[in-house]
């Protein structure tokens, strides 16, 4: 079974379809990599934009953020 990651609301909320099936894929480490940048902004607006540009690395098939 794979290690669990926290993913933030804003980046959950921004996952669809194709971007949903390449987050899922990735391994745990890179999963969390996204989901720490996410988080770590602490301006709420700041989180929602680096949700939107985490999807469409996802989507360019960028492993990290």
């Amino acid at each position: 079974m794979a290690p669990e990651v926290d993913v933030p609301a804003e980046l959950d909320a921004a996952l669809s379809g194709d971007a949903r099936a390449a987050f899922d894929a990735l391994a745990a480490s890179h999963r969390r990599e996204y989901a720490e940048w996410v988080a770590e902004a602490k301006r709420p607006e700041t989180r929602v934009r680096r949700a939107e540009r985490a999807v469409e690395m996802l989507r360019s098939g960028e492993r990290s953020a």
